[in-house]
């Protein structure tokens, strides 16, 4: 196995607005240079709007927040130090982008950014495992990747996904927005090109039976323990002796044309101080690991910029009650099923939202307890 961790350098932040997360993964970046006294810190604002004079200015490319002309000029931009030299890696195989970024980031020690969920999400890697070291000729597997993702907001998640899971979950699809770059996956990369390409194993995450909760948590303790996810400094509180299990959540994820077909579940598997209580004495969730809810395979192991809380059933209840302006006993009998689809309400797999169902109206509530009439597709690099 060969691995290259640059997170202890990269700031995790999180997107200050709702278009910001390609500010906010340049602000990472920038903040994050291999030499200390190369890192600067800019303002999201200052990014954003540094950001918005370099977009494409071809009208097929109309309507991206952050589009990758405009967050690699932004980067090259900002007071670089001589050598250093941001480009765009962008192409129709996946395989190949993914290897441009894995090849310069273990060869320059520079984060990149890259785009994710059909062009929708920026999100900057950090971090990665591979079969053998990403040089050039070479074919690695991609074994895990590690993400700093800006959302949610204002608090951002540092991510450890499975190779397999980044494959078929994150990085699963091509640009769909018209324009330069459809059909194509792209990244930020500090900088030329090597042959070569990463791969990663292709699991089933569909299943004939779910597993029980009971079960879940036995599996996060096991990779907790088979990857030894306590001895990364970004999740050691998992060792910590007033640090326990709360609730495994069941989650069905789908996207947005999923309709009739089928659809994988995983298990997120939360992690707290025994005493750390917040609003309503719900439990602060510190670290998160998610499983296959068929298999038990290890996906994910998150953990917040900040303590977070998960919303109960009763609460997304009571948020949808008030809107409905109805009484919550009401509606104790909706179905409410926690649901994850890449969308204008999230991107992170960690935070689910509530789908509920009252007669034959459905409604989403987020875990920050904000209220849905629809699912919407992000917007370009939102």
């Amino acid at each position: 196995m060969y691995t290259r961790d640059l997170s202890a350098n990269v700031p995790l932040y999180g997107q200050e607005q709702c278009c910001w997360c390609g500010a906010a993964s340049g602000q990472m970046i920038r903040n994050g240079y291999p030499n200390a006294a190369d890192r600067l810190f800019y303002t999201q604002l200052d990014v954003w709007n540094t950001i918005q004079t370099f977009n494409s200015a071809s009208p097929a490319d109309a309507g991206w927040c952050t589009d990758p002309f405009g967050l690699r000029d932004c980067l090259q931009s900002l007071a670089n130090p001589a050598g250093v030299h941001w480009v765009v890696f962008s192409g129709a195989s996946r395989d190949w982008v993914l290897f441009q970024m894995l090849y310069w980031m273990n060869t320059r020690e520079y984060p990149s950014a890259v785009l994710i969920n059909e062009g929708e999400h920026w999100v900057v890697i950090v971090g990665f495992t591979t079969d053998v070291e990403p040089l050039a000729g070479t074919s690695p597997v991609l074994q895990s990747i590690i993400i700093h993702d800006p959302e949610p907001h204002n608090v951002g998640t540092d991510t450890l996904m499975s190779g397999a899971q980044w494959f078929s979950g994150p990085w699963n699809g091509a640009i769909r927005f018209a324009g330069t770059w459809l059909g194509q996956y792209a990244a930020v990369v500090e900088p030329p090109t090597e042959r070569g390409s990463v791969k990663a194993e292709i699991v089933d995450r569909i299943g004939d039976r779910l597993l029980s909760p009971e079960e879940a948590l036995k599996y996060a303790r096991r990779w907790i323990a088979e990857l030894r996810l306590a001895e990364n400094p970004r999740y050691r509180l998992l060792r910590h002796e007033e640090v326990e299990a709360l609730e495994p959540a069941l989650v069905r994820e789908e996207l947005l044309d999923a309709e009739g077909k089928e659809v994988a579940h995983y298990y997120i598997v939360p992690f707290g101080f025994r005493h750390d209580l917040r609003e309503c004495g719900a439990r602060a969730v510190r670290v998160a690991v998610l499983v296959n809810a068929y298999t038990g395979n290890f996906e994910e192991v998150t953990a917040f910029g900040r303590p977070m809380r998960f919303l109960s059933r009763g609460e997304a209840l009571n948020v949808v009650a008030g809107a409905m302006h109805v009484d919550r006993r009401e509606i104790e009998q909706a179905q409410a099923a926690l649901m994850f689809v890449h969308s204008d309400i999230t991107h992170v797999r960690t935070m689910p939202f509530w789908r509920v169902m009252v007669a034959d109206r459905v409604v989403y509530v987020d875990q920050l307890g904000k209220l849905y009439g629809k699912l919407l597709p992000s917007l370009a690099g939102d």
